[in-house]
């Protein structure tokens, strides 16, 4: 099991010899979208070096790494005022 995975919504698959429904269709464009905008956002966070390699300092140092995360997240959010993801 992973952790939130009480939170995980997947697209709707269609049964063997079966359409989908235009509001299945519907369900699953919208979970793509808000999908691809989300690996987006990841992209953009692994730009920063700290985040996209392997973080070699302690594990348990659960406040350093809580911080690092929040510094980049910021630094992302200043630079989408100037290339926004979508318009």
């Amino acid at each position: 099991a992973y952790i939130g995975e009480e939170y995980v919504v997947t697209p709707r698959k269609k049964l063997r010899g079966r359409e989908l429904t235009q509001e299945d269709k519907d369900f699953n464009r919208d979970i793509n979208s808000a999908r691809a905008a989300i690996e987006n956002i990841n992209q953009r966070l692994k730009a920063y070096a700290i985040l996209g390699g392997v973080y070699r300092g302690r594990v348990d140092d659960f406040h350093k790494i809580t911080k690092i995360i929040q510094v980049v997240a910021a630094l992302c959010n200043l630079n989408l005022n100037k290339h926004p993801i979508r318009r």
